[in-house]
């Protein structure tokens, strides 16, 4: 009787789907890095002032 290879099957069967449903349960509706709030932010484009 080939109860062990049957086992061994079906455990690297549900292994391999288990794999490929937590590649496909990955939400790509939220971004995977969202920016600190606490960082500090790029400066903006420098307004050109009176020269004295």
């Amino acid at each position: 009787m080939a109860i062990r290879p049957l086992i061994f099957g079906v455990l690297f069967i549900a292994v391999f789907v288990g794999i490929i449903l937590s590649i496909i349960w990955v939400d790509t509706t939220h971004p995977v890095h969202q920016p600190d709030p606490l960082s500090p932010t790029a400066p903006g484009p420098a307004t050109p002032g009176t020269a004295q």
